[in-house]
């Protein structure tokens, strides 16, 4: 039931772990850095942040960790930050 953005958020994040982590020098199973370099490329070709936000919320919602919690304030905060032209790749 995903959307034609949301699917490609979900590819965006699956690419990160295979080929954009280890450029940066990430671990391939790091969860944050594929998440940001996925939200880095899906924001950069102009998809709708709300898409990234809700396929994201769906996605923990269905595994409510602690973990996954950080994970959603890391993601909302680096949205936020895009919008403001205000760029960061990790912490």
């Amino acid at each position: 039931d995903y959307t034609v953005p949301q699917r490609f958020m979900i590819l965006m994040h699956e690419f990160s772990h295979k080929y954009i982590n280890p450029k940066f020098g990430k671990n391939i199973d790091n969860e944050f850095a594929a998440d940001i370099n996925a939200l880095y490329v899906y924001l950069g070709l102009g998809y709708p942040r709300i898409e990234a936000f809700e396929v994201f919320a769906s996605t923990f919602m269905n595994a409510p960790t602690e973990q996954n919690k950080m994970r959603f304030d890391k993601i909302k905060n680096f949205i936020d930050n895009f919008e403001n032209h205000n760029t960061y790749m990790y912490e």
